[in-house]
């Protein structure tokens, strides 16, 4: 009987954890910066910001560049703490992607409040193949 209690209260925290992590996530974001990979911060220019909006259903509008529209999908992992997104259009035309089912979340949040939102955009670097993260910062864009 009381695994069965911590179970359920587990399950239930978890849950908890998802839904408040979705609802501080599904905004629309302005990027402000960006830190590559063994690089420091630099301030992106606002005319060359990227702007994403998350919504709750599970997709995403992104604008690129002032003009370039992206429309695709994204999901948690199963704590809540990186992020998976599969491209689904660029500039109006649907694209053929990974589904997202297939696709692994590796891109990490490393912060995330109700204003500010940091991810770390993981690949290989350099000719050694250093495993590393460029670091994507947002501040939320009214909504």
């Amino acid at each position: 009987m009381k695994f069965a209690m911590y179970t359920l209260c587990f399950l239930l925290c978890l849950n908890t954890t998802v839904d408040s992590r979705k609802s501080l996530l599904c905004h629309k974001w302005k990027q402000i910066g960006l830190k590559q990979f063994g690089k420091a911060f630099k301030p992106v220019d606002a005319s060359m910001a990227e702007i994403i909006t998350l919504k709750t259903d599970g997709t995403y509008e992104e604008l690129l560049y002032g003009s370039l529209q992206i429309g695709g999908v994204w999901k948690f992992d199963a704590d809540s703490a990186k992020l998976a997104f599969a491209l689904t259009s660029m500039g109006g035309t649907p694209r053929a992607s990974l589904p997202l089912e297939k696709t692994k979340p590796t891109d990490s949040i490393l912060r995330l409040t109700a204003d500010t939102l940091i991810y770390g955009s993981l690949a290989y670097y350099g000719p050694e193949n250093v495993y590393g993260h460029d670091d994507w910062y947002f501040v939320r864009d009214g909504d």
